[in-house]
């Protein structure tokens, strides 16, 4: 099949617009740059196209790119205003229901604000004074600085250990409550602090009458393969109830929180036939080919657009 790229956003805003590392975003004018010289290399694929794609019917007249949008950021209702409309671009956002359904937060975004806003050191030091003591003590395990330094490479050692435990260790409640609570102590209050971070459901109304397509991406942002049956049934449940009520019809495709293989639930195919999915995108940072199962798309971030077209071109 024709090769499909597909490219991921979160973040669209002024880079230096917090004082500290912890949001890390694409501006609008690197954006719109970038869909320009996509444009200049690829085709657009439409929703039809993709979806068709998707499910193994191949319309595309050559090469191709799609653009999706994680989280449900207000930057994201920006980007369709000042980039995709006026360039007749269609893409899919794949929205987080429980900012629109019950004014929380997602964890990592709360996590990212207050590292974004607070000097490192002190960021550490509160965290930690707010972790269990049996969490605080892994901290010093050997095998997880090993993991640590592999995966956050750019990182000093105990940035690193303990970016390495918040997202792949500590149960998603604890992270919930700690970062509530470090925002409560900074006066910031977790319904303005959606207000300000996520689209509203006028947003989502919008999106759709541009011709873009909402999809899910999980109620509460939480790796899908450490939650029980009974659980990730419940969030499907969640998320499709809210969103679907807001842009009036059954959601049918999902991106999978976080993306990578470990937050992937195992048996991704019968998972999301069982909750009416048609398609499901990962973060598996490669080209699609038509080799993959319409529930494993392949899809990159921003920052790694450039290489994957050289790869293709020198390939």
């Amino acid at each position: 099949m024709t090769p499909l790229l597909l490219i991921n956003y979160h973040y669209i805003r002024d880079p230096h617009g917090h004082p500290h590392p912890g949001i890390h975003p694409i501006s609008m004018a690197a954006f719109a740059a970038q869909v320009d010289n996509l444009l200049a290399a690829l085709h657009p694929a439409s929703i039809d196209e993709f979806a068709d794609y998707a499910a193994g019917h191949d319309r595309l007249p050559g090469p191709a790119f799609f653009l999706t949008f994680d989280d449900g950021m207000v930057d994201h209702i920006h980007a369709a205003r000042e980039v995709l409309t006026p360039r007749g671009l269609q893409a899919g956002f794949f929205v987080s229901s429980r900012p629109l359904a019950e004014d929380r937060a997602i964890s990592t975004h709360k996590l990212h604000w207050l590292r974004a806003t607070t000097p490192p050191q002190q960021f550490r030091e509160d965290f930690l004074a707010r972790l269990p003591g049996t969490w605080r003590t892994r901290l010093n395990d050997p095998e997880l600085a090993r993991a640590a330094a592999e995966t956050n490479r750019y990182d000093q050692p105990e940035t690193a250990q303990l970016k390495y435990m918040i997202n792949f260790h500590l149960p998603y409640e604890l992270m919930d409550e700690i970062t509530t609570r470090m925002l409560q102590e900074r006066d910031v209050g977790e319904t303005e602090f959606c207000r300000e971070l996520y689209m509203n459901a006028e947003h989502l109304r919008e999106l759709e009458r541009m011709g873009h397509r909402i999809g899910c991406h999980g109620h509460s942002h939480q790796p899908m393969s450490r939650m029980s049956a009974e659980a990730l049934a419940a969030d499907f449940e969640q998320s499709q109830e809210c969103l679907s009520a807001i842009v009036g019809h059954p959601l049918n495709w999902l991106a999978y929180p976080w993306g990578n293989d470990w937050a992937i639930p195992h048996d991704a195919d019968n998972v999301c036939r069982a909750h009416g999915f048609d398609l499901a995108i990962t973060l598996k940072r490669a080209w699609n080919d038509g080799g993959q199962s319409p529930y494993l798309l392949n899809r990159c971030n921003t920052n790694e657009v450039e290489s994957l077209l050289a790869a293709a071109v020198t390939g």
